[in-house]
């Protein structure tokens, strides 16, 4: 057995020189936010991001004060706050009568704006909020034709997922504005714009999930309201029907969708089965106190009607 010390030693080669060190802030990343070095529209932003995630029912009325006093002192603020509040809104669609009844109180409580421009109307929450929901509401009108034709014709994984988050945000965007026009913010009159819109179009079927997600949310205030609006109600319900019967190749969610809300009005608009019936009234009664009450029913809530018929039901023409 040959001894250890006889094999040769292999020359190793020159050794490495020792990566490069990380380069180091003049000022830390945490040292600034600690001593509150950021600018002061992130500052608030971050704040309100922050109460907004820890948003609950049983903590609302020590969270809405916070907010309130989170520092909201420019229009850039006011802007970031209503997005912020939106996206939250339409990305957790369960959670919409809460955020509803939050943006009904903040509209009340936070400061409104004068524009720069020479008879700009007053920047206030509820109209920058409604302006969010009216672009958004336009953009996916404009690429639900295109998200139908992808899923026909084959395309790929992550348009397919682009599109899915499109229309799940049209969705949550659609079911906002239902939630506030049961708040009184956003007026009935815009929510019967966006369904005619969506029944008149030739492609109808891309449509259907919105338009029972409209009827199952305000039908029944579209049936109590006025005659008018109970006509117009008939006109829809009319149209989902012939829908069913003449669209045999309808997806099999889609007809029972249908069936639900056209069984939910056959029924008087009462359905057990219904989650949101007992949320809406649970946040209704358990959070809004009677100061309150009294102080939104004196209060008009027309903004944005007219920018909304003019620029969605006017100037777009149904494809």
């Amino acid at each position: 057995m040959a001894d250890s010390t006889s094999f040769s030693k292999v020359p190793l080669g020159p050794v490495p020189p020792p990566p490069p060190g990380l380069m180091k802030a003049e000022v830390p990343w945490m040292s600034t936010v600690r001593k509150g070095n950021l600018p002061y529209e992130e500052r608030v932003l971050r704040k309100v991001r922050s109460i907004l995630n820890k948003l609950t029912v049983e903590k609302y009325y020590i969270l809405r004060t916070q907010l309130i006093d989170s520092g909201i002192t420019t229009p850039s603020i006011l802007q970031g706050v209503a997005s912020l509040i939106f996206s939250k809104a339409v990305m957790e669609p369960t959670f919409c009568p809460l955020y509803a009844f939050l943006c009904s109180e903040l509209s009340v409580y936070l400061p409104s704006f004068s524009s720069n421009e020479p008879q700009g109307k007053q920047i206030t929450f509820m109209r920058i909020l409604l302006d969010n929901c009216q672009a958004t509401y336009e953009s996916a009108n404009m690429k639900a034709g295109d998200n139908r034709q992808q899923i026909l014709t084959g395309a790929s994984n992550e348009d397919l997922e682009y599109g899915y988050r499109e229309k799940r945000r049209n969705l949550g965007n659609i079911r906002f504005i239902c939630e506030l026009s049961k708040q009184r913010r956003a007026v009935l009159t815009i929510v019967c714009f966006i369904l005619e819109h969506l029944v008149e179009q030739v492609d109808v079927e891309v449509n259907v999930e919105a338009v029972c997600l409209l009827l199952n949310t305000v039908g029944k205030q579209l049936d109590e309201s006025s005659s008018e609006s109970h006509v117009m109600n008939d006109v829809y319900f009319d149209r989902l029907k012939y829908l069913l019967t003449t669209h045999p190749q309808l997806e099999t969610r889609l007809k029972f969708m249908i069936r639900d809300v056209l069984d939910l009005r056959a029924n008087n608009w009462v359905n057990p089965r219904h989650p949101n019936q007992v949320k809406d009234k649970a946040i209704n009664e358990s959070i809004r106190p009677l100061e309150v009450q009294k102080k939104l029913g004196r209060i008009r809530f027309a903004e944005s009607t007219t920018d909304w018929k003019k620029s969605i039901f006017t100037e777009i023409s149904p494809r």
